[in-house]
């Protein structure tokens, strides 16, 4: 069956046969002697020449210029850009065609191919063969315009149901940061998409007992898939953390609750850690997430955790333990998902756990709150980005020992 790329692949053959003719056939005329036929073609070849020159010379640093011009607002489109977008993004352009409408693009080129051949026709006399040849290609206009036009409203469609998922999302994370006598705390995060898989909450249950909780979980997948999960890992966590208990026994059962209702290949990695107030001990398992880093004495060091380390849903009898660390004053606790480590530049190469070390050892710690210091990593790995899109989500707490 053809498709879009087929019926691309044919015109452009046949428009290279067809112009192959008419030199030919001007050439036949010039050997008569008459030039002017051929003269005329050469013409107008050089000016076809120097516009593809022009073209090719701007393929590889003004690409993507034009594709951002053509996605301007419709007003500031100009007769030029939109016909090299078309010339240089013709491939993307025909790949990106949904294969329910590529139906409709293979008969929008038969109309057109008919009714340019329809003008060699003779269909009658006056004008008859230029009405039918017009006729044809609006026919063919009006179908391209039908798809661009279902596609765009479908696309909307999308992105209300997107920000009704990150509306909801947003709704299960905390709005403001908690103030805990004794600590200063913030929270950051940045999905990947509209939505994503990281989440983070704070649990004041724990408060009648001077306990205060942090959580930082990153379900794997991207998108609206990943944070239907997150959201229903939120609720699980919620209703777990209700029940009490230590950080391992909470994610001990929270593991059962994710494995039996998750698909299989579908995990959460999970950190939980809860702080003493009084003493401030901290006290944490971490469930495959990336290890709390702590600064302390003017260094940064990963804190290893205790036990297993699978994430949640991997394995269905998981039994996590917790690990203490005894926090003093000036103490900076980071607890973070991989999109911060793992942040890719132009060339592919990681911010990396060393790097997060230096940044965080380097920070006066004494001066700078929490946020502050939220704030200079998040620069700091996206600086190292530069022009590179993020490609994963991005969450990061900051807890302060005051």
């Amino acid at each position: 069956m053809l498709d879009a790329v087929k019926i691309k692949k044919y015109l452009l053959t046949g428009l290279k046969i067809l112009v192959a003719i008419e030199l030919l056939g001007a050439l036949a005329e010039g050997l008569n002697g008459s030039w002017s036929r051929i003269g005329f073609d050469l013409v107008i070849a050089g000016v076809l020449y120097i516009m593809w020159d022009r073209i090719k010379t701007g393929i590889r640093d003004k690409k993507k210029e034009y594709r951002r011009r053509m996605e301007s607002p419709v007003g500031e489109i100009k007769l030029w850009d939109a016909l090299v977008f078309s010339l240089l993004w013709t491939d993307e352009i025909y790949k990106g065609v949904p294969r329910d409408r590529n139906r409709l693009i293979v008969i929008s080129y038969t109309l057109i191919a008919i009714g340019i051949a329809s003008t060699f026709v003779e269909i009658g006399t006056g004008l008859m063969p230029l009405i039918i040849s017009a006729a044809l290609v609006l026919a063919a206009v009006n179908l391209l315009a039908w798809v661009v036009s279902t596609e765009r409203g479908e696309k909307e469609s999308l992105q209300t149901e997107l920000k009704l998922a990150h509306d909801l999302q947003v709704s299960h994370m905390p709005k403001k940061d908690p103030e805990v006598d004794g600590f200063d705390i913030a929270g950051r995060s940045f999905p990947a998409k509209e939505v994503g898989g990281d989440h983070f909450t704070y649990s004041p249950e724990g408060s009648s007992e001077g306990l205060f909780g942090v959580s930082v979980f990153d379900v794997s997948g991207k998108g609206m898939q990943a944070a239907m999960s997150a959201v229903f890992t939120s609720g699980a966590f919620a209703s777990e953390g209700f029940q009490g208990g230590s950080p391992a026994g909470i994610l001990t059962r929270l593991n059962k609750s994710i494995y039996a209702h998750s698909k299989r290949g579908h995990f959460v990695a999970f950190l939980l850690a809860h702080i003493t107030v009084k003493d401030r001990t901290l006290c944490f398992a971490n469930a495959g997430q990336t290890k709390p880093l702590l600064r302390s004495n003017g260094s940064a060091s990963w804190l290893d955790g205790a036990g297993v380390s699978f994430p949640l849903g991997m394995v269905q009898d998981s039994s996590y333990q917790d690990r203490s660390v005894q926090l003093s004053s000036g103490d900076v606790l980071l607890l973070m998902t991989d999109g911060f480590t793992e942040a890719m530049n132009p060339q592919q190469e990681q911010f990396g756990l060393e790097r997060m070390e230096q940044v965080v050892a380097s920070l006066d710690a004494r001066r700078c709150t929490s946020a502050e210091v939220a704030d200079t990593i998040t620069r700091e790995v996206r600086t190292h980005m530069g022009s590179a899109p993020q490609h994963d989500d991005m969450t990061l707490v900051v807890v302060k020992v005051l």
